[in-house]
């Protein structure tokens, strides 16, 4: 009788990773969509179309992109921090609040 041989695979896909792809995904599409948007109205102001709230759909807009953005690039960042020493680690959180200053700052312009 011949053996049988077993084969076992193993699928090294986590909950984890689909979240990172998902949120990758979206922030990406995301930021394509009000990009896009922010173009439009960009080529409208250039064309005369005087709209009072012209510039601050278009901030709204790439502040929406940088948001999505941020999302999908610090869960794979803190994935990859989670593993190294307190100094990784400290430089992710400072980065982080900064990141998101920058965001409220940002918001407060518009």
């Amino acid at each position: 009788m011949a053996k049988k041989k077993k084969t076992t695979t193993t699928t090294s896909t986590t909950s984890n990773s689909d979240i990172i792809k998902f949120c990758a995904f979206w922030g990406l599409a995301i930021a394509a969509l009000a990009a896009c948007v922010s173009f439009v109205l960009g080529i409208l102001k250039v064309c005369g179309v005087q709209w009072g709230l012209l510039a601050r759909v278009v901030g709204i807009c790439n502040t929406v992109s940088q948001i999505a953005l941020l999302v999908a690039v610090i869960l794979p960042a803190y994935k990859y921090v989670r593993g190294k020493n307190s100094v990784y680690k400290a430089f992710f959180w400072v980065a982080v609040i900064f990141l998101v200053l920058g965001l409220v700052g940002i918001n407060l312009a518009f």
